[in-house]
């Protein structure tokens, strides 16, 4: 399958997700996909990141309210974060209500609440559901807008056409799934049109590890730093760290590696435009994929966490946390690594990385060309989808 359906194509697909969608591959590898079987892709965001994606010519950004981070977002009042919601859901609701628009996709759980505030009005099109990230009702404060929307997402849910999760392990959770509605699993793959012509370095100077993402507790971090002091006297391995992390880890960390005296090989990036992300992700040697984390998103993560793709797309081996989740999916791969976190582990596999390094490289960057690509397990679905838009246009 190109990527272009083989029936009719779909007029208007707005897209709605309650942060900018910049934040979440997976909603941009869709968008870049929906744009090439579509007349028209809106899609409709808060307004957290600087720089877009450059998306095809047909994509319209509709970003909601002046530019502020995540952080800047969540410290908001009350009053002005009821006010941002509201014009969220009057622009979801104003992008989709025209006859044009045939499919509504949502991408979390606040944007599916804003449609069930306007679905008397705006149930013209097919929804579909697909949740990036899930909900954790027990902690999600009440008196939020986070909290209302999770309290009201399963009966909002009677509303949608379709429903997706990025792994089956999530599906347990959503006891509720009307029977009658199509269900999908879409892996959190990495897209052939956004890593497709990444560099592939063969040849690596160094060894660099690579972290990218949610930068804290429960992915043996401090265990790599200790590492790279063990080995420093042999060979001089560096560590970059890419994402958002709290003052005070940062601080630990910082510190860590001060003591070990190898402050000078981490290096920090912040969170920054997706498209800058590939070439940094490609300039490594091997890419930390532990998570020892216990929530119900992180037990359920199995092809859901979108960062261990992305590094076998960039030619990278992973090391990933030795659970049954993860032997399920990758344990037929011999570009994974599988780890208990410890330094004795990581120290192990570092040595066996660094022996054949670019051997496993290459291995990595086949499993997503052949098999572990977005195209791959999303376009089969935006087939059958645009096949019953279709279907009932001619009833």
């Amino acid at each position: 399958m190109n990527g272009r359906l083989t029936g009719k194509r779909i007029r208007r697909i707005v897209v709605g997700i309650y942060i900018d969608a910049d934040f979440f591959p997976p909603t941009i590898n869709a968008i870049l996909n929906f744009a090439e079987v579509s007349d028209e892709v809106i899609v409709v965001s808060r307004n957290n990141s600087a720089g877009d994606y450059p998306y095809p010519s047909n994509v319209v950004l509709k970003k909601v309210g002046r530019y502020c981070t995540v952080r800047e977002m969540e410290k908001q009042p009350v009053g002005l974060k009821a006010l941002e919601f509201l014009k969220f859901t009057y622009r979801l609701f104003r992008s989709s209500k025209s006859n044009k628009c045939e499919l509504l996709v949502l991408y979390d759980h606040i944007a599916l609440f804003s449609f069930f505030l306007a679905k008397s009005v705006s149930k013209k099109s097919k929804v579909w559901y697909h949740n990036h990230d899930m909900p954790i009702k027990e902690i999600i404060k009440k008196r939020t807008i986070g909290g209302l929307a999770a309290a009201y997402e399963e009966k909002a849910m009677n509303y949608i056409d379709y429903f997706s999760l990025p792994s089956q392990e999530r599906l347990p959770f959503y006891p509720h799934v009307n029977t009658r509605i199509p269900v999908f699993i879409i892996p959190n793959y990495p897209s052939l049109k956004v890593y497709g012509n990444v560099q592939i370095r063969n040849n690596r100077e160094g060894f660099k590890f690579i972290y990218q993402g949610f930068i804290g507790a429960g992915h043996a971090l401090e265990e790599v730093i200790q590492c790279i002091g063990l080995f420093q006297k042999d060979n001089h391995i560096e560590f970059i760290l890419k994402g958002s992390v709290h003052v005070d880890y940062k601080k630990k960390l910082n510190d860590l590696s001060h003591q070990l005296g190898v402050a000078g090989q981490l290096h920090w990036y912040p969170v920054g435009p997706y498209r800058e992300l590939p070439a940094l992700t490609a300039s490594a040697t091997v890419g930390i994929g532990i998570n020892k984390n216990t929530d119900i998103v992180n037990r359920n993560q199995g092809t859901a966490s979108n960062k261990i793709y992305e590094y076998a797309a960039c030619g990278l081996p992973v090391i990933v946390f030795d659970s049954e989740q993860f032997r399920k999916y990758l344990d037929k791969y011999s570009w994974v690594f599988f780890t208990d976190g410890s330094v004795d582990s990581l120290e192990k596999i570092i040595t066996n990385i660094n022996q054949n390094a670019s051997e496993l490289g290459k291995l990595a960057r086949e499993s997503f060309e052949q098999e572990l690509n977005f195209e791959k397990v999303f376009l089969p679905v935006l087939e059958e989808v645009a096949a019953s838009i279709a279907k009932q246009e001619r009833n």
